[in-house]
């Protein structure tokens, strides 16, 4: 099992299928992280179930996913061992934005000053990178830390960092966070009142501005406590293996399905180099739709369909998926057929 975020193109999961291959590793299935992770919930629903020798009512949940460079949110309702995703929303950004804005702060002419790329350079920038990500680490249990460090190039920094800085030289990824768990609540079509649980995994998550916004957010007062936010998709990954291999269990804990949904819009090119999206981000997959198109030449016998996926209105700013070609139209006048 390959876990993935869910920035993540048709093209870069081609690359991780073939790149698995050449390493003699035989890939069953590349899922989501939100989406594995609310499998494993599910799970922990049954066991709560079964323990308490209950019948499972309807959970939501919303699951926030944040890593070195993504951030994934997902919305979904569990009952009776079945979890169904409603809505999704990520994007690339993630903890190496921040770290990369902690180096502008503690050196703002950083990039002026590593221009050439040399040995010692490549160095000081190096160790500038492990003061900012120490000190990021230290901010998730401290208000303040002191960072002193001599870059060997005949510089040396020599400054304190707190909360509020931290906030304040990352409020556009706070933005960020903040616009994925919007968009993904509004597209689930839930109130944030009626959210069951709130499931924070990733390391980045443990950043006490990011914690306290998703919470904030969700209204509640405290994260779900039943998944270590660092194993949480490492499980997750064993757990949708154990299922999909058969493995049984006498209690019916791994009676378990998850109901995918697109993670991006799937469409095709228009006219003026316009998408059209056939299925929209957010459908409960498999999905078919219907939708009816016509000639736009006369006479015309063939068309060729490009596909593609993203939210852009112009082709130019999705990612192609693959093409086809009908032949055998009806020579009619345009827009007929």
């Amino acid at each position: 099992m390959a876990e993935l975020q869910l920035s993540f193109s048709r093209f870069q999961l081609t690359q991780i299928e073939r790149a698995c291959a050449m390493a003699g590793l035989f890939v069953l299935w590349l899922m989501p992280e939100p989406t594995a992770v609310a499998l494993l919930y599910g799970q922990h629903q049954q066991q709560t179930v079964h323990d308490n020798m209950g019948s499972g009512s309807e959970n939501i949940a919303m699951i926030f996913n944040m890593g070195v460079g993504y951030c994934d949110v997902c919305v979904t309702t569990t009952t009776g061992g079945v979890s169904q995703i409603k809505a999704l929303s990520g994007s690339h950004i993630g903890g190496e934005d921040i770290v990369q804005n902690i180096m502008h702060h503690l050196l703002p002419n950083m990039d002026s000053l590593f221009l050439s790329r040399e040995n010692n350079e490549m160095k000081a920038m190096g160790l500038l990178r492990v003061a900012a990500q120490d000190a990021d680490i230290k901010l998730s249990s401290q208000d303040i830390v002191m960072i002193d460090i001599d870059l060997e190039n005949g510089l040396r920094v020599c400054k304190v960092l707190g909360r509020p800085e931290l906030k304040e030289v990352n409020r556009k990824v706070f933005e960020k966070c903040e616009s994925h768990v919007e968009q993904c609540v509004f597209a689930a079509r839930v109130d944030v009142e009626d959210i069951s649980d709130v499931i924070l995994v990733g390391g980045c998550s443990n950043i006490p501005k990011v914690k306290s916004l998703v919470l904030e957010l969700s209204k509640k007062d405290e994260a779900y406590m039943g998944m270590d936010p660092l194993e949480a998709v490492v499980c997750s990954a064993a757990l949708e293996g154990a299922v999909a291999y058969g493995v049984s269990d006498p209690l019916g804990n791994l009676d378990l399905l998850t109901i995918q949904a697109t993670p991006q819009s799937i469409g095709i090119e228009a006219d003026e180099h316009t998408f059209v999206p056939i299925i929209p981000r957010n459908m409960t997959m498999p999905a078919r739709k219907e939708m009816w198109f016509t000639t736009t030449l006369d006479n015309q016998t063939e068309v060729l369909i490009v596909v593609y996926e993203g939210e852009g209105k112009k082709v130019d700013e999705n990612r192609i998926l693959g093409y086809f070609m009908i032949m055998g139209i009806p020579s009619t006048p345009k827009e007929i057929l």
